[in-house]
């Protein structure tokens, strides 16, 4: 600035960097922070991983692995690496993939202590899924099957009845949608009629949300779509005249509605088996509640239901509800067999579980240590200012080996949301518009999502200032 002028100088910084600089700026900013990352997970007692494997843009088959583990005074989740498969997403390739880069980064398989996936074949596969081939090298690790993807599987399976009224609803949204004149015209009808909303959702068996959305837009849209059907002469339109299938499309607006806040609920960072079991264990016992009110026909849980039945008193049905809702049950019951809380309770709160009962599964030695604990007046100032990981870190100072138990606890992950989310961002990143990315997709990934600053001032250290020279 001093030879050119502080004005020449605002000029240079206007110009663009090239793509190689930029690229190279992000591999340098990403290497760093995967070497800070592997440095804390080697230096953690165990950690725990979460797998999801999909396709980009450009059908490449990418896995992506989430780590959490115990750092300082916390329990910490970064993304681990996203890998590209080769040929296709088998078990093979998926296992293959993950071992070769731990044992490259000097990662131990026996320090995993849980393992969070879907339940596609390749991934629980009895004799060569990934989770087996996992679970033959990490002793210690416990397969969580994604509670997101259980929920969704529960309330896929409806009856023929309702069935057909979803199928009619998603026939209405592709006759309107799939067409451009007619989507176009449905929204300025929309408009005339002063209606909330001038587009329909399309319907995605992949997103989890999808249905509940879908089936509330086009609940309120219903007098617009009729409109719209009977001006185009569709066959569809003869069911928006009917009480009893708007009566039906109310009800699952309603259930679907309740079953995504349940999802939503499910989603975020830093979840534990405890926190995921006390959502879906309520939903449940919901279920029991609405089945016994549905068979008295009492109904007003449902608000869209119960204003629909207050215009047309002559709709019946509460037995059709009602076994819905019995199903729904005994599906989430198949889904979620096991209360993984049992014999755990201890770590949500030691102060009131007695180490003597039968569900506190804990040896001697460390049962005693529970007792110390649970008459420790400080920690006790502790607990609840904290959450569940620092709390349990705090007490390892003291009491390390039943602390080390509690974190082993918490340490899985119950979802496969980051992954979720991290495949959301693929999509963004990595578009038709930008499929050759001059980073490498993983490093960009990198920077984008982990929590770990890049330590600039080192990386510029190792940087020569005039690289031409």
């Amino acid at each position: 600035m001093r030879m050119i002028g502080e004005a020449a100088a605002k000029k240079l910084k206007t110009i663009p960097l090239s793509n190689d600089i930029v690229s190279h700026r992000i591999a340098d900013m990403a290497s760093d922070i995967e070497q800070q990352l592997l440095g804390r997970i080697r230096k953690s007692p165990f950690f725990s991983l979460q797998l999801d494997e999909s396709t980009d843009v450009k059908k490449a088959a990418l896995l992506l692995v989430f780590v959490r583990y115990r750092w300082d005074s916390s329990l910490q989740e970064d993304i681990l690496f996203c890998g590209e498969l080769p040929t296709r997403a088998t078990a093979e390739e998926c296992f293959r993939c993950m071992d070769h880069y731990l044992t490259e980064n000097g990662l131990d398989w026996q320090n995993c202590v849980g393992v969070c996936s879907d339940g596609a074949a390749s991934m629980t596969g009895r004799h060569r899924g990934v989770i087996k081939q996992i679970l033959d090298l990490a002793p210690e690790a416990k397969w969580t099957h994604c509670f997101l993807h259980r929920e969704n599987l529960a309330a896929k399976k409806m009856s023929p009845e309702f069935h057909e009224v979803m199928d009619v609803t998603v026939k209405t949204i592709n006759f309107i949608k799939s067409n451009a004149v007619n989507s176009r015209c449905f929204a300025q009808l929309c408009e005339g009629m002063e209606a909330d909303h001038v587009k329909l959702l399309y319907h995605s068996e992949v997103r989890w949300l999808s249905r509940g959305l879908v089936l509330t837009r086009i609940f309120e849209l219903r007098k617009e779509v009729f409109s719209f059907l009977t001006d185009k002469k569709s066959p569809l339109a003869h069911h928006y005249t009917n009480a009893t299938f708007i009566a039906k499309l109310a009800y699952l607006s309603d259930i679907f509605s309740l079953l995504n806040q349940l999802n939503i609920s499910l989603q975020g960072r830093n979840s534990n088996i405890f926190f995921v079991a006390d959502k879906v264990q309520a939903f449940q016992r919901k279920l029991s509640l609405w089945s016994k009110r549905a068979h008295e026909e009492r109904l007003d849980m449902f608000p869209l239901l119960s204003d629909i039945l207050e215009s047309s008193p002559q709709v019946k049905i509460s037995h059709s509800v009602s076994q819905h809702l019995s199903q729904l049950a005994e599906k989430f019951a198949e889904y979620f067999p096991e209360d993984p809380r049992e014999g755990h309770m201890w770590v949500v709160d030691p102060f009131s579980v007695d180490p003597t009962e039968n569900d506190v599964a804990l040896p001697s030695h460390l049962e005693s240590q529970l007792l110390e604990v649970s008459t420790d007046s400080t920690l006790k100032g502790q607990w609840g200012k904290l959450d569940l990981g620092s709390f349990w870190i705090v007490v390892s100072k003291e009491y390390p080996l039943l602390a080390l138990r509690a974190v082993k606890v918490l340490l899985p992950f119950t979802t496969t949301y980051l992954c979720e989310s991290g495949f959301s961002t693929v999509a963004t990143t990595k578009t038709k518009a930008r499929s050759r990315l001059r980073a490498s997709l993983e490093a960009t990934l990198r920077v984008s999502l982990s929590p770990i600053p890049p330590r600039l001032d080192l990386i510029r250290s190792k940087r020569q200032a005039q690289v031409s020279h």
